[in-house]
């Protein structure tokens, strides 16, 4: 059982039956109900039905048929057809209970002749139609609105998913490649460690194909996956450099976007300074978390004269950044700076908390 359904007519049968007592509150008379000798339920319960129909024929009809696509000119003529057919079915029912309550009561009522009567009768039912006609308005531009609203957000959704899907799919042949890549040059003279570096590109490119499927994964999950990537970059550099990296303890109570981090890091090896010393040449990696927000920073030395060749550019920035756009839209905060000597990569994010 559909119990949204089920509530939104209970809902809409509750304010017709109260719009009947509301109306009884008030001395409104037409027709027949000049009489005061008897209870006015009957032509009240008759005049909620034709209201109801106005109401519901121009919400579920008129505007979404005609008004919605344009076709005013039909929408204005079906319009001034139901008032107007709505209303002689109201008089004629008047007509008709008015005759029967006059011979079981042996009560005399208002007898009008046919053109005085239909004129009376649109004075005073015409209006009240035009009420709810005006209400139907109200009541479907908004859900109109809403419905269109959420087609959009659908829309979107479904988009988000395929361009994820499409940027996450860069990345996997890149860390296979940069993976191969490091693995190769171990093999010969460092064969232990090649045969540890190949399970840790085992290890990452399960968890790009598979763990990092969803949108967000949790932040345990990420920071494990990071520690194998940083342990591949870190054999592209040899001994020629000071890696240092800083991660908090596995949370995993707390979700974050997958392989975010990952094209600074890959940037940071990639155009780390050669300086001769190997104290000069450094990459300071770091996760902190502070009141729900994921810090992180990545810092390597460039070579002064390598001007922008050693700043972060090409598919992995614009990658990311499209990732970070269409996930956390203008929730995160996103800083490049080149200073003296070094490149400085600080992002912001909001964690969400598993459930």
């Amino acid at each position: 059982m559909n119990w949204n359904k089920l509530f939104i007519i209970t809902k809409h049968l509750f304010f017709w039956v109260l719009s009947i007592f509301i109306l009884r509150s008030f001395d409104l008379k037409w027709g027949w109900t000049i009489s005061t000798a008897y209870d006015t339920l009957i032509p009240q319960s008759y005049g909620a039905l034709t209201n109801a129909a106005v109401f519901y024929g121009t919400s579920f009809y008129l505007i979404p048929r005609f008004f919605n696509t344009h076709r005013k000119r039909l929408f204005y003529a079906y319009s001034v057809g139901l008032l107007l057919g709505v209303s002689l079915i109201e008089m004629a029912a008047d007509q008709y209970f008015g005759n029967w309550y006059q011979n079981q009561a042996y009560l005399m009522v208002k007898e009008l002749p046919l053109g005085a009567y239909i004129l009376e009768g649109l004075i005073y039912i015409l209006p009240i139609n035009l009420f709810y006609y005006i209400i139907a308005f109200v009541y479907r531009i908004p859900f109109d609105r809403k419905q269109m609203h959420e087609r959009e957000l659908q829309l979107q959704r479904e988009k988000l998913e395929a361009e994820l899907k499409f940027l996450k799919a860069q990345i996997h042949p890149h860390t296979l490649f940069n993976g191969l890549n490091s693995i190769y040059h171990l093999i010969d003279f460092d064969p232990p460690k090649a045969k540890e570096l190949i399970v840790n590109l085992s290890n990452a490119l399960r968890y790009q194909l598979y763990e990092s499927s969803g949108r967000f994964v949790p932040l345990d999950k990420e920071v494990a996956y990071l520690q194998q990537y940083i342990a591949l970059q870190e054999v592209r550099i040899d001994e020629d450099a000071v890696v240092e990296v800083s991660f908090p303890e596995a949370e995993a109570e707390y979700l974050v976007a997958p392989l975010i981090f990952t094209p600074f890091i890959e940037n940071a090896f990639k155009y780390i300074s050669h300086h001769p010393a190997k104290e000069d040449n450094k990459i300071g990696i770091k996760l902190a978390i502070e009141q729900n927000t994921l810090i992180f920073e990545c810092v390597n030395t460039v070579d002064a004269d390598a001007g922008k060749a050693s700043e972060p550019g090409g598919i992995g920035l614009e990658n990311v950044q499209n990732r970070l756009r269409l996930l956390y839209q203008s929730a995160c905060r996103l800083e490049l700076k080149k200073g003296k000597g070094e490149f400085v990569v600080k992002l912001l994010i909001p964690l969400t908390a598993s459930k």
